[in-house]
């Protein structure tokens, strides 16, 4: 992974699954985050770019658990939560958004 990445992850750790991975340029991802523990990752690039991002989170159930790698910082469990349509930006790119839940282990 190129440390400047963003790497996501799901089907971790599921044996009849094969894990499948999503690396985006750092310099297309911004993530927000907001109270509760809650993550929105907004995605801006080509058209083309942002269906194949998301067509790898269409592919996510609700609730599913995916791992989140921010640079090569470590990886860190997180929720499916939703995803937004894309839409035209004023400059000609194009915006998507995902909202991930931080996934915390209770004891």
């Amino acid at each position: 992974m190129d440390e400047s990445n963003v790497l996501f992850i799901k089907n971790r750790g599921n044996s009849k699954k094969s894990e499948e991975k999503l690396e985006v340029d750092d310099k297309h991802v911004t993530i927000q985050s907001r109270t509760g523990g809650s993550v929105v990752v907004n995605f801006k690039g080509s058209e083309s770019e942002l269906m194949d991002i998301s067509n790898f989170f269409k592919g996510v159930n609700e609730v599913e658990p995916l791992t989140l790698n921010i640079g090569g910082s470590g990886e860190v469990d997180h929720y499916f939560r939703g995803i937004s349509e894309i839409t035209p930006k004023e400059d000609g790119a194009y915006k998507l958004d995902v909202t991930l839940q931080f996934l915390s282990n209770t004891v």
